[in-house]
């Protein structure tokens, strides 16, 4: 993916209303696989009837480099990290349509804040 300086941050993304997967094209997420991301992202969002409704962006690097390629969904950003291209289909399913995070692939800080709503 190359530079992301031109790119927008995770925050701005989600800060809107509007479901969106923000996908980070830093350039430790970029070799790990960002453009598969997307991909399987579209055809996930596409098998579900969601493509016109959820918006699918890249971003500038989200911090999670140790653990890419990571990617974040809102409202409410929740990292996804470590992500393969088949999880991408599970956080659809069960994130975005059903609204169910999926907690064995969230960022732990996410997955305890959520636990501890619970």
């Amino acid at each position: 993916m190359g530079k992301d300086d031109k790119l927008p941050s995770v925050e701005k993304l989600l800060r809107g209303g509007r479901p969106c997967l923000a996908i980070c094209a830093g350039k430790h997420c970029a070799r790990a696989g960002t453009r598969q991301l997307l991909n399987a992202a579209h055809a996930a969002l596409e098998e579900v009837g969601l493509a016109g409704q959820v918006a699918v962006e890249i971003s500038k690097c989200q911090d999670y480099c140790d653990d890419a390629p990571a990617l974040s969904v809102g409202p409410g950003a929740l990292p996804y990290i470590g992500v393969r291209p088949d999880d991408v289909q599970r956080i659809v399913y069960e994130h975005v349509r059903d609204g169910r995070p999926v907690l064995k692939l969230l960022h732990k800080r996410a997955r305890r804040k959520l636990e501890r709503r619970a």
